[in-house]
C-alpha cells in the first residue's frame, strides 16, 4: 500500500488507487478472491484506506499489520485497537445523510437555506494559504459571515479542529517547510472528522510540485479536491504536460471529458470533485453538474480562486450531512455575487471589481440572514452533465 523502511522494492506502491482498480479487476473476473491490503497500514491510517480503497463491487476483507502491533508497548491493546477502528467508518464519512436528494432542481432549491445557515452558524476556517493572496481570501470570508485563521502550523490543527470547523490546503507558495506541516494538519482534521479541502494550486508546474501532489494524496482524506483542469488531471495521475505557473492554461478536453474526469476523480477518491473553469463542472463520482454562473473578471484578479476553496471549506463545515449540496451552495453563492459586482455602473476593470466583489458577498449574507432570497431566484445556471 505505502513505502515502509521494511519494503525494499518501492517502485510499484499502488496505494488506494491501485488497490481499488486491481479489486475492481477482481470484480471483473467473476472470482471470489479473498484481498487484504499490506505496507504502512496503522491506527492513524487504516480506516480511510480501506474506505477509499473500496470499489463500486468489491472491498477489502482486512489488512495485513505488522510493525503497528509488534512494535507497540502493548501488542494485544494495539490489536484490539486496530480491530476496532476497521469496524468502525472512518470519521469523515459518519455525518453523511444517506436520504439526502441527488435531485437537481430539489437541490439547487436548497442552496438559499444553506446559505442562510451559514451566516447563522459563522463556522470557522482554518487556512494554510500562499501567502501571495491570504489578505483578500481572510477578507472574503469575513464577508460571507464566518470566521477565518490563517496559519501555516501544523501542530495548531490539534486545538483549531476542535471548533468544528473546515481545512483549507492551499500550496500556492509552496516551501520545504510546507509538506509535514500540511500533513500534520490533516491528520488532525481527519481524526476530528471535519471537512478538508485541497486546492492543489500549480499542481504541475514543477517536479516538486507533483512529488507532493502524491505524497499529499497518499497522506490523508480530502472532503473535496478543487482545482482547474490542469491542476486536476495532475491529481488524477492523467496529465504529462507542464503548467506555466499557476495559470489554468488552454484546454486540452471537451465538455464531456471535463465532466468525466470530475467524476473519475471523485470516484476514485470517494469525495467531492470541482473543476473550475469558464463552465465549472461538479461531482461526487454519481452524478456531474455543469454550473455556469460566474463573470471573467474572477480570473483577472489574484486570489478569486483560492478564496472559493475556503468559501466552500466554510459551507462543508456548515453543511457536512450533504457535501456536494454545500459546494453547490458556495459556488453560486460566490458566482452571483460576482455577477452582481461586474454588473455596477461604477466597475471598470478588475481593480473596481475586486472591491465590488466583497461588497456583493456580503450583500448576500444580509440577504440571507433575513430570510430574503431574492438574490437567487432565478439566477442559478445549473444543468445535469449525462456521461452514459
Amino acid at each position: 500500500m505505502f513505502a515502509t523502511p521494511t519494503k525494499t522494492n518501492t517502485k510499484s506502491i499502488i496505494g488506494t488507487a491501485g488497490t481499488q482498480a486491481i479489486l475492481e479487476a477482481i470484480a471483473d473476473s467473476g472470482n471470489s478472491v479473498g484481498t487484504v491490503c499490506i505496507g504502512g497500514i496503522n491506527a492513524s491510517n487504516v480506516q480511510r484506506v480501506l474506505y477509499q480503497s473500496e470499489s463500486p463491487r468489491k472491498r477489502l476483507d482486512g489488512a495485513a499489520i505488522v510493525s503497528a502491533i509488534m512494535a507497540a508497548e502493548d501488542p494485544k491493546a494495539a490489536a484490539a485497537n486496530l480491530a476496532q477502528l476497521i469496524a468502525t467508518p472512518p470519521p469523515f464519512v459518519r455525518n453523511l445523510d444517506a436520504s439526502a436528494s441527488s435531485d437537481t432542481a430539489t437541490l439547487v432549491e436548497s442552496v438559499p437555506g444553506i446559505v442562510q445557515k451559514l451566516v447563522q452558524v459563522h463556522p470557522l476556517v482554518h487556512n494554510m494559504i500562499n501567502f501571495v493572496v491570504a489578505n483578500f481570501v481572510a477578507n472574503v470570508t469575513l464577508a460571507i459571515g464566518a470566521s477565518p485563521i490563517m496559519s501555516p502550523y501544523g501542530d495548531e490543527a490539534k486545538d483549531l479542529c476542535q471548533f468544528d470547523g473546515a481545512l483549507v490546503i492551499n500550496m500556492g507558495t509552496l516551501t520545504a517547510q510546507s509538506p509535514p506541516e500540511y500533513l500534520k494538519a490533516i491528520q488532525a482534521y481527519n481524526q476530528r472528522g471535519n471537512p478538508v479541502v485541497y486546492d492543489p494550486v500549480g499542481a504541475g508546474a514543477t517536479g516538486i510540485r507533483r512529488g507532493v501532489v502524491k505524497q499529499l494524496m497518499a497522506g490523508g482524506y480530502f472532503d473535496l479536491i478543487k482545482g482547474n483542469e490542469g491542476e486536476i488531471r495532475q491529481v488524477a495521475g492523467s496529465s504529462s504536460v507542464q503548467q506555466r505557473g499557476v495559470d489554468s492554461g488552454p484546454s486540452a478536453l471537451d465538455a464531456k471529458a471535463k465532466a468525466r474526469l470530475a467524476r473519475d476523480l471523485a470516484r476514485r477518491e470517494r469525495n467531492i470533485v470541482l473543476l473550475t473553469g469558464a463552465v465549472d463542472y461538479l461531482s461526487d463520482g454519481n452524478r456531474v453538474v455543469a454550473v455556469e454562473n460566474g463573470h471573467k473578471f474572477l480570473g483577472q484578479v489574484t486570489g478569486t480562486g483560492c478564496a472559493l476553496g475556503t468559501v466552500s471549506g466554510c459551507f462543508l463545515a456548515t453543511h457536512p450531512t450533504d457535501k456536494f449540496l454545500a459546494v453547490l451552495s458556495a459556488l453560486l453563492m460566490y458566482e452571483i455575487a460576482a455577477e452582481n459586482a461586474a454588473a455596477k455602473e461604477y466597475v471598470r476593470g478588475p481593480g473596481s471589481f475586486a472591491t465590488a466583489f466583497i461588497d456583493e458577498l456580503y450583500a448576500i449574507r444580509e440577504a440571507a440572514l433575513k430570510g430574503n432570497d431574492g438574490w437567487f431566484v432565478g439566477r442559478a445556471k445549473v444543468s445535469e452533465v449525462s456521461l452514459e
